[in-house]
């Protein structure tokens, strides 16, 4: 049986990422204003480029390779790079196509608002969903019976097993990692327009280049080589405040008039 207190701590990060997304909004139009065409097109665009896009290529390339966990570096190279490749080329995108009178710092941080955010709720609200349904199932003991026909014997195991063992504190770190890691999207959405204002596509290159290194370690949890949680919570978290600092630097950089924005 898993506990009451643990059925509401799965709640938590779905709960956590809306109200950060809220927060963050609420937080920078006092701070600095904010840009509503960008942060809907940084959410809009979240979803495209990788819930989409990114996917399908995933969804080709780990049918192509399905033996691809047992080699991480490999599949870490890919990964990183396709994600950069995917994310920092879609806020390219967007920056030269479709927000052509947006050039200020407000732009960048209000996209990546709308792209980090976004992808908070996404990825944690599915997570929540998920979990509440599977952990209802083993609660009720339909587990089995109605997932034994949808996925492999080992795979229901090992998540019924995560679901079993998983204490309160599993669920409070993965709202550590959403709140650095929006940051680091907003970082990267101001290095990606510093390129498009200085009409310099090496820094798009370096962005992409960035975002794969990042990546890259985090493959070696998904595939069961780290599985220190606290090791992967205080590497997002130095990669949030290294973002957190940028930010704040950037905001000298950019003009502090906007270019024909509306």
């Amino acid at each position: 049986m898993i506990s009451p207190s643990t059925l509401i701590a799965m709640c938590i990060p779905g709960v956590f990422s809306i109200l950060l997304f809220i927060g963050l909004i609420l937080f920078y139009r006092k701070k600095t204003g904010l840009h509503m065409k960008p942060l809907l097109l940084g959410a809009a665009g979240f979803i495209v480029f990788t819930q989409i896009l990114e996917k399908t290529l995933h969804a080709v390339v780990v049918n192509a390779f399905p033996t691809y966990a047992d080699h991480p570096w490999l599949f870490g190279l890919y990964g990183g790079l396709a994600a950069g490749h995917f994310e920092e080329l879609g806020r390219f995108i967007l920056f030269i196509w479709l927000l052509k009178k947006f050039r200020d710092y407000k732009t960048g941080v209000s996209l990546g608002i709308g792209w980090g955010g976004i992808e908070a709720v996404l990825l944690m609200v599915t997570a929540m969903i998920s979990n509440l349904t599977f952990a209802f199932m083993i609660n009720a003991g339909t587990y089995e019976s109605t997932l034994g026909g949808q996925l492999p014997a080992d795979q229901l195991a090992t998540i019924k097993d995560s679901l079993l063992n998983q204490n309160i504190g599993y669920y409070l770190l993965a709202c550590v990692e959403r709140f650095f890691s929006v940051f680091l999207q907003i970082a990267l959405s101001l290095l990606v327009l510093y390129g498009v204002v200085k009409k310099k596509f090496l820094y798009v290159v370096y962005a992409i280049l960035i975002h794969a290194v990042i990546d890259y370690p985090l493959v070696f949890v998904q595939t069961g080589y780290i599985k220190s949680l606290w090791l992967v919570e205080v590497y997002v978290a130095i990669i949030g405040i290294l973002a957190m600092v940028y930010i704040k630097r950037m905001e000298k950089v950019f003009p502090n008039k906007e270019e024909g924005a509306a």
